[in-house]
């Protein structure tokens, strides 16, 4: 399969997404960014035309790709005017609806978090795909096989609960990392004393139900050490969410 390809948006997941769609054989026709400058600089690595307008947008690509904003959607598929091929957004909690000015449109999400200077493993990610039609379904998973195999038909309702997940998962875990690392930090403690910690717990939560598994002094009811954790932390944000993670643990 070598399909014909629009990329609207030229952000982290736009630049990413041109790039392994044209490694994998596709022909990348356009990218559209506000900034003429990000379009331009990620269109030259895939042969493709640069625009910063959407009216420019040719019609005739087999897919448009919408990589923006997820509160951009709406109003950028009411402005392009497209007679045929697949419109699809990349956006892990935005219904397919918000494309539904169009016959044929559907999801296209890459499950992982991206950063433009660092190259993610497409062979390992999940693409969710979902459409309006059974006929964009399978376009859509074609598309996405051509990247790696791990594909899933994921509708609307699923996609915004696995999106809230992954929220759980990358942003709330990093940030409780960031804590972590702060909090040893300002003790003058290397980090990297509970880098083996935290790659054990990661490999036992991926084998077994994390809840199966729970140790720390909130499972075991160690009051005397959960107020002497509280009474070391000066920031109270985190004092609060020691408590509450410490509830919701007890609960479990």
């Amino acid at each position: 399969m070598q399909a014909k390809i629009t990329l609207i948006g030229a952000g982290n997941v736009g630049h990413h997404l041109a790039l392994i769609l044209h490694q994998s054989g596709h022909s990348i026709q356009q990218i559209f960014s506000r900034k003429y400058h990000k379009a331009y600089a990620l269109a030259k690595k895939v042969g493709a035309k640069a625009t910063n307008k959407l009216e420019n947008v040719r019609d005739g690509a087999d897919f448009y790709i919408i990589a923006v904003k997820d509160d951009a959607i709406q109003s950028v598929a009411e402005q392009l005017q497209l007679t045929q091929g697949v419109l699809a957004h990349t956006s892990g909690s935005a219904s397919i609806l918000q494309l539904k000015t169009h016959l044929q449109f559907g999801s296209f999400y890459p499950l992982q978090t991206f950063r433009k200077k660092q190259m993610p493993d497409w062979t390992t990610l999940p693409f969710c795909i979902d459409g309006n039609t059974d006929a964009v379904k399978k376009h859509l998973f074609r598309l996405a096989k051509t990247v790696n195999k791990n594909v899933y038909y994921i509708d609307d309702a699923q996609r915004q609960t696995l999106h809230l997940s992954a929220v759980v998962v990358n942003n709330f875990t990093n940030h409780l990392l960031g804590i972590s690392q702060e909090i040893v930090e300002d003790k003058n403690i290397p980090f990297d004393l509970l880098v083996p910690l935290l790659q054990e717990t990661i490999r036992k939560a991926i084998i077994h139900h994390p809840f199966e598994i729970q140790t720390g002094p909130a499972v075991r009811n160690d009051t005397k050490t959960i107020q002497k954790h509280l009474s070391l932390l000066d920031n109270d944000v985190y004092k609060e969410l020691y408590a509450l993670f410490t509830k919701s643990i007890s609960l479990v």
